[in-house]
């Protein structure tokens, strides 16, 4: 594992910068989660061994370190691994993100648009405000978050495991989160912002896809997609929690995802800007 400082906060975001050919699979996991836990394994599956993978764990999540004065905005994450891929000088890259990883990809691609070739969300936050467990921890106040809310959290998924055992591993990324980078990224997700997550996503010019759980179907949010010429992908057998529920089927998705060569629709593209 590699570390970086980020000097304005004087604190250590760590990735794992797996070699391989280019172009590079960024991998951005989700809120309480962390891509040191999330995607090691899928690196190695078929399609993807040779490709070169760098999984950053968000300052506050994983390994990363938890600054007191960082805000954990999606912006805010957003640049921490624009951090990381300048200092690495890559740009082109292949991102993916789940979950709360997919909104702040989209955030990242917007702003660094010659950054990202390919863009690959995964049951991601588009709209303010639909996750629910980011509505619950927002709900409350930090305080209370922080000193009881994060612990009954991690125990309402510990419970989930017997019927969903890829939340298993999930659970173990919650017990070293920082309950506060929770509290903040849950409340950074629930913000409204204009452009919305939604809105960037569909105006971005590269080549973009959707995966979702087999499981989390129906969802009405998939059609919506699809109706704005998006690619929508299943991972068979697999809920949110896919890289974890059907690893062999999220890996396979993912190497579709990316090889989609769909354009996006200039007219659409145009109604946004």
């Amino acid at each position: 594992m590699k570390s970086l400082r980020i000097p304005q906060f004087d604190a250590y975001v760590r990735f794992h910068d797996l070699p391989g050919d280019e172009p590079a699979f960024v991998m951005l996991h989700g809120l309480g989660s962390a891509s040191s836990a999330d995607f090691p394994s899928i690196t190695r599956g078929p399609g993807l061994s040779r490709s070169r993978f760098i999984l950053p764990d968000f300052l506050g999540f994983g390994y990363s370190d938890r600054p007191g004065d960082f805000d954990y905005s999606l912006q805010a994450h957003a640049e921490t691994i624009f951090e990381i891929l300048n200092h690495l000088n890559l740009s082109g890259v292949h991102l993916f993100g789940h979950s709360m990883g997919g909104t702040i990809a989209v955030v990242l691609a917007a702003a660094h648009p010659k950054l990202v070739a390919r863009l690959v969300l995964a049951e991601s936050n588009l709209d303010p405000g639909k996750s629910e467990a980011s509505r619950m921890i927002a709900g409350q106040s930090e305080r209370d978050y922080v000193t009881r809310g994060h612990a009954q959290f991690i125990q309402s998924i510990r419970q989930g495991i017997r019927e969903a055992p890829g939340l298993a591993s999930y659970a173990g990324a919650l017990e070293i989160a920082d309950p506060k980078a929770m509290y903040r990224s849950a409340v950074g997700l629930m913000q409204e912002t204009r452009p919305t997550p939604r809105e960037r996503f569909l105006s971005i010019k590269i080549p973009r896809a959707f995966m979702v759980g087999e499981h989390t179907l129906p969802d009405p949010d998939v059609e919506r997609l699809q109706a704005d010429g998006i690619d929508v992908l299943t991972v068979p057998q697999a809920g949110h929690a896919m890289m974890h529920d059907n690893p062999d089927g999220f890996t396979s998705t993912l190497l579709r995802a990316f090889q989609m060569k769909k354009a996006p629709e200039q007219s659409l593209v145009k109604q946004l800007i």
